[in-house]
């Protein structure tokens, strides 16, 4: 028996295999204004579709991990949204048909953000929140990563890794964040990551985040504290931020 959890409210949900081919298009085309996509994947107008595979073999594992929660929020379908990503994917955007399912095209619905979240290691709520009841086929991509620079993906982990390590020690962290850009500035972060930390002050564990400082505002504004800035070779600023009140028994 599992511990309660904070109810989903409105258009969040869990993450099923059916919304894969959906969240990688919203990841591919919302991870692009990051400054770690510029510098993990240099290659990506040249390689659109590789850049969509990876993100969805990612979120694929992701939602089959039983230490990790994948979240999503729904919105009435925009369709003219293919004209808010950047050239190289509207260049190759798949037909709503084949990356959105059919049960949400009928209602005009679509997901549009994407959350991900780890638990601490040994949780009692390990397996909560895998999707049940979800037959959907959701192959898991050959990814040939021609979209990266496999160095620079080498190079982020070996200096971000131990910060995290030593920040996020016996902490719960979120992992992924991101919104389609046609829908921005529509409070769908700011769901997702309420709903962390309710789970988080209900079960009296910490909270992390580590990102670049686009999204400092919304973290700071939900309550998060900045624990470390990590300038990373004069290229882009990487912060690690906690949750203030849950952070006690964090590394300074």
């Amino acid at each position: 028996m599992y511990p309660p959890a904070p109810a989903f409210k409105g258009p969040l949900r869990l993450a099923q295999l059916s919304d894969v081919p959906r969240i990688g298009v919203v990841a591919a085309a919302g991870f692009y204004h990051s400054p770690w996509f510029a510098y993990e994947r240099p290659y990506s107008s040249q390689y659109p579709l590789d850049t969509l595979a990876s993100y969805r073999k990612s979120v694929r594992s992701a939602i089959l991990d039983p230490d990790s929660v994948v979240l999503v929020v729904e919105d009435t379908l925009n369709e003219t949204e293919a004209a808010s990503v950047y050239a190289a994917l509207s260049a190759v955007y798949p037909s709503f048909e084949q990356h959105i399912p059919k049960h949400l095209l009928d209602q005009n619905k679509a997901v549009v953000a994407v959350a991900g979240f780890s638990l601490v290691p040994n949780s009692n709520r390990r397996g909560q929140f895998q999707p049940h009841g979800d037959d959907a086929e959701a192959p898991d991509d050959f990814v040939s990563n021609r979209d990266k620079n496999n160095t620079a993906s080498i190079i982020i982990e070996e200096v971000l890794h131990p910060q995290e390590v030593e920040t996020f020690n016996d902490r719960m962290v979120i992992d992924m964040m991101v919104t389609h850009p046609a829908y921005w500035r529509r409070g769908h972060a700011t769901l997702a990551t309420e709903w962390f930390i309710h789970l988080a002050r209900h079960d009296q564990i910490g909270l992390g985040v580590t990102g670049a400082p686009m999204g400092k505002a919304l973290f700071s504004h939900l309550g998060f504290a900045e624990a470390k800035t990590v300038e990373f070779r004069g290229i882009m600023t990487i912060l690690v931020l906690s949750l203030r009140g849950l952070d006690s028994g964090m590394s300074r």
